[in-house]
Formats: C-alpha cells, structure tokens, sequence
C-alpha cells in the first residue's frame, strides 16, 4: 500500500487484553483484523461523510469553491465511487491490520502542505486570450488580450494545503470494536 495509511496503537487497555486472549487461543488473527479493518474503514469513510470528525476541517479556498461549487463536500468531488474517498482500503494480516488508501496524494491531505513545499515544475502555457476588467486596481471596460505561448515556473503545491486528516478511528468506533471482538472470541463471529 503506498499513499498513506494509519498505524492504530491501541491504548484501550480492554481492546488490548481482547487481542491478546485471541491471539493465544487462536494464533493467527486475521479473521479479528478482518473485523476490525471493516469497522476502521467504515470510521474512515464517516470522517469523509462529515466533512471530518470530531472536528471538522478548513473549508475550501474561495478558488476550489469556485471551481466545485459552494458547499461542495471536501475531498468527496468523486463521492465513493473514485478519487480520496473512494480508495480507503484496509488488509489484514495475522497480527495486524493496515487501513489506507493507494492515492500517493493522501499523505498531502492528512498531514497538509505549504505552498511550494514541493519545489517548483516548468509549465507550457498555450496561447490564449485574457479577459481583462481592471488594470493597476482599477475596473475598465472589459477587454481582451493574446498571450503569447510561453513557459513559466510554478511552485507546487501551488496554495497551502491544509490537514484534513481523514484516516482516523474515532472514539466511539472502539466501542463497535470491542463488541466485535468479545463476540469473535466467544465464538459469535
């Protein structure tokens, strides 16, 4: 799994002792990891829903908003059928679980980026023309210029991004958790 993915230290000292019942009475884990990466992908995929959780995330730039449209969902353009939200995965192994997305972006957006952080690239600009109704902060009638092709430097990313950071269990999914697991080691899963 490249992108990004979470690593969960438990700190549930009950969800703890749970895991470790089941692992010395069973050895190999992987139906539990398979139980608790369903739960941690179904919390992940809720951040995404709620426009983050518990606390929400920085609304889109004005110029983001102006390309998706007010009140678009943040990092949902796609929904879940593609795209950030879409990718959230998980894959269970006998000890552990890894939740996560493939996306190599993922990382910007869980963690945010300065403008720039990134270097800078050399665009090729196309001719074109430039609708113009100010020159020198001031309105004037609108008019249209050509630009010339032509190539310029740009700074990646070209804005600061900010965390939103969407691959996170929430409080009350170890509860689900917990309930998962009591059942599994009693037999109920």
């Amino acid at each position: 799994m490249s992108g990004a993915a979470i690593e969960v230290t438990v700190d549930d000292r009950e969800v703890a002792d749970l895991l470790e019942r089941i692992q010395k009475n069973l050895g190999d884990l992987t139906p539990a990891m398979k139980i608790i990466g369903a739960i941690g992908r179904t919390s992940v995929i809720r951040n995404f829903e709620k426009s983050g959780r518990p606390k929400k995330w920085k609304k889109h730039s004005k110029t983001t908003e102006k390309r998706r449209g007010k009140g678009a969902k943040i990092l949902m353009d796609q929904g879940l059928g593609a795209g950030l939200a879409g990718s959230i995965n998980y894959k269970a192994g006998k000890d552990r679980v890894d939740i996560g997305t493939p996306k190599v972006y993922g990382a910007v957006h869980q963690f945010g980026a300065k403008k720039g952080s990134f270097g800078t690239v050399e665009a090729t600009v196309r001719a074109h023309l430039r609708n113009i109704t100010r020159a020198f902060g001031k309105p004037i009638p609108k008019k249209q210029i050509k630009v010339g092709a032509h190539k310029r430097k740009m700074k990646l990313p070209w804005g600061d991004i900010p965390a939103r950071p969407f691959l996170m269990v929430q409080d009350e999914d170890w509860t689900e958790i917990r309930a998962a697991l009591t059942d599994y080691l009693l037999g109920g899963a």
